[in-house]
């Protein structure tokens, strides 16, 4: 009920139904859990709110993160034109970089291209193709060494939460959580020394007793049931290594 709660105290536009649902369900996932448990603490200090539109109706991107600065602290405004989890995902992103105000050119870029250089030749050829594309090819089109790392950093875990396991429902081609694990050793190395703990400070303090309280899954181990949960007909989109672990 704390999420629920937290999430319709702080959704000022639109339905919040699905977006519990969503950060209900990424709950469960280590990858997720601090991001989420910073946005609820957020929402605590009513310093993060949610605005969700229909798809279609206002003419914006699928999502974005409004940052505005009063009273030396940062607010934000979650926007969501089309919400899924890894658009949510993406959106907390970029507000964990601004809350932690984070220097992500510096070592977030060199753990990732250190993966990169490293690891995806070893990758099958699907994961090379996406992380390719995310990598190389779209965040080219940013201007600046910071504007790049602070695309990659929300893609980072925009990734993780359209793999297989967590959200497949939207793509063409499905990735596997351990796929991309194998690739992004050192990122994660990075995530749990560096970036855990600078979340974890800042966590309210009822938030973290939930958590503890809260098991997480091992996501490798889960067989997602999104797709008959939520897609229109209850259809399972079939994985293309022709298994659906």
């Amino acid at each position: 009920m704390l999420i629920r709660n937290l999430i319709k105290q702080a959704t000022k536009v639109g339905s919040s139904e699905n977006v519990i649902r969503y950060i209900e369900y990424l709950y469960q996932f280590e990858k997720f859990r601090n991001t989420l448990n910073l946005t609820l603490s957020l929402i605590k200090q009513n310093r993060l709110s949610f605005e969700i539109y229909q798809e279609g109706l206002v003419d914006m991107e699928e999502g974005m993160c409004k940052t505005t600065r009063s009273s030396g602290e940062n607010r934000y405004v979650i926007v969501l034109r089309k919400s899924n989890p890894y658009i949510i995902v993406h959106e907390l992103s970029h507000m964990v970089e601004n809350e932690l105000n984070l220097s992500l050119e510096q070592e977030f870029l060199h753990k990732v291209y250190q993966d990169i250089e490293q690891n995806l030749r070893q990758a099958n050829i699907l994961v090379q193709k996406i992380i390719g594309q995310v990598i190389f090819k779209e965040i080219q089109a940013y201007q600046t060494a910071k504007s790049r790392a602070s695309e990659l950093f929300a893609r980072y875990f925009e990734l993780f939460a359209w793999a297989q396991e967590v959200y497949p429902k939207d793509k063409e081609y499905l990735i596997r959580t351990q796929d991309l694990n194998k690739v992004f050793l050192a990122t994660d190395q990075w995530k749990k020394s560096c970036l855990d703990p600078q979340m974890m400070d800042r966590i309210d303090k009822k938030i973290k007793e939930y958590s503890n309280k809260t098991a997480t899954k091992d996501v490798t181990k889960v067989q997602s049931s999104w797709t008959n949960k939520f897609s229109p007909g209850g259809k399972k989109i079939s994985s293309i290594f022709g298994d659906d672990d």
